[in-house]
């Protein structure tokens, strides 16, 4: 065959290819408005379109947070921003970016989930993703929340997740009221988890603390997915790189918006009445950290309090955390990276557990953030910052090799020897060794024992 007709077999099979792909997702109406239907965006909404194959194995919620084009989710007046100014001026500027900029995070999703076989009773308490046609994900009650209405007229998802908050709240406030369960557990991975890989591991974290526990353990669960930019694995290292700043941004401002928002209006207010728990990696530690430590950015209205409740968030666990333990100081000589620190010390979660592993590639590559999983800064930060924190070796079945003072703001953990292999299809080195049973031990030895007493203070 000459080259001529093999470039010409080539074109052809492209041209099939591309003619393949007009036919349009059952969903294309909802994604086209929300500017969500490219390849790495549609990765954030895939639990809708397969609510039996992708599903927690446990009962429990996924909330599905999204980042689209203002144009396209915000009417004129519904996005309310408070300038942040009591956390340094990076944050500051976030919230300058959050009301200014092109782009706002929405809630898309709040799927509820039973546990049971083949997922029934699986349903959705809220998605902007509805059709015409019967929809894949099943409303519960038949009640579809929000009510749409023209596709071509819908500009409210910013606007709507504040009733997707409320219909969580309501959910979990009636879930607690039962009494079954001994803790509130909030998830969420790091950036390029796509909402599929995200609720696989949010089932493996949670069967290895299951059976850690013994029985001990009965949790009420809420998983947060999200998806970036690049959320795909590809051109690394050097998109990781390239691509730091964004997805480190994006993370602070999921923390500043509706991460915020469900911890001060729905998880503290919890607290009093069951133990409250965050368990997160990477990014997803830096987005619940600022939750939490900072708290939201948005209101309601601009008439809507801007206060915080009273209360605190029991323990804050951020394995392989993608943010430097410099926020928990006010005074820096040098804040060349960032200008950001946490009020009070984050007074507002008891008990702060952090891991670095000289295993973790991906948190080493990021030569100046300074990143908690980095081995090389745990091994200059636990030198000099003595008052601070209180750092411990982990041993590989999950155990803490000796005491630690339970005083000290941070606990900091060495998990070289738990933390230490390469998971299929991740990168990073041993970045997200996470999920097998041994850190489900470690995660048991930390909720078992009582939070620290301390003070959560005005904002």
């Amino acid at each position: 065959m000459s080259s001529t007709t093999t470039w010409g077999v080539v074109w052809i099979a492209i041209a099939v290819l591309l003619g393949g792909c007009s036919s349009p997702r059952y969903y294309w109406q909802a994604e086209h408005r929300l500017k969500t239907d490219d390849f790495f965006l549609s990765q954030g909404h895939f639990a809708v379109y397969y609510p039996a194959g992708i599903q927690l194995s446990f009962p429990g919620y996924i909330v599905g947070i999204e980042d689209s084009d203002k144009a396209a989710t915000v009417d004129e007046g519904d996005l309310v921003v408070d300038r942040v100014t009591h956390a340094g001026s990076s944050i500051t500027q976030l919230s300058d970016v959050l009301a200014e900029g092109p782009q706002v995070p929405y809630i898309s999703q709040v799927i509820h989930y039973t546990g049971e076989s083949l997922g029934a009773g699986n349903c959705a308490l809220y998605s902007l993703y509805q059709s015409d046609l019967p929809d894949l994900m099943q409303f519960c009650h038949g009640n579809k929340q929000p009510r749409i209405g023209a596709w071509s007229e819908y500009r409210s998802a910013y606007a709507d997740s504040w009733h997707a908050i409320d219909l969580l709240k309501e959910a979990l406030q009636r879930d607690v009221a039962t009494g079954k369960y001994t803790h509130l557990v909030v998830a969420m991975m790091g950036w390029r988890t796509p909402q599929e890989e995200a609720i696989r591991n949010f089932n493996s974290i949670m069967r290895s603390l299951q059976i850690a526990a013994g029985g001990k353990f009965r949790p009420l669960f809420v998983g947060i997915t999200w998806v970036g930019p690049w959320a795909g694995r590809w051109l690394d290292p050097i998109v990781e790189v390239i691509s730091y700043g964004n997805i480190a941004n994006l993370a602070d401002i999921v923390g500043l918006t509706w991460l915020g928002v469900l911890t001060d209006e729905i998880v503290i207010p919890l607290s009093d009445q069951v133990d409250t728990v965050f368990i997160t990696h990477s990014f997803g530690a830096r987005a619940a950290s600022t939750a939490i430590c900072i708290g939201p950015a948005i209101r309601r209205s601009a008439t809507t309090a801007r206060e915080r409740p009273p209360g605190s968030v029991g323990h804050l666990i951020g394995f392989e955390a993608a943010f430097s333990l410099q926020r928990f100081k006010k005074e820096r000589l040098f804040p060349i990276y960032e200008d950001i620190f946490f009020p009070a010390d984050c007074a507002r979660a008891k008990s702060i557990v952090l891991t670095a592993s000289a295993s973790d590639s991906a948190t080493r590559t990021i030569l100046w953030a300074d990143l908690a999983g980095n081995y090389r800064y745990f091994r200059s930060f636990c030198r000099s910052n003595a008052s601070l924190v209180s750092c411990v070796p982990v041993d590989e079945r999950g155990d803490l090799e000796g005491e630690y003072d339970a005083s000290k703001r941070v606990l900091y953990l060495d998990a070289s020897e738990l933390i230490r292999f390469k998971a299929p299809g991740t990168d990073g080195g041993g970045h997200s060794d996470v999920f097998r049973p041994p850190v489900g031990h470690l995660i048991w030895n930390i909720l078992a024992k009582p939070s620290p007493q301390r003070h959560a203070g005005p904002r």
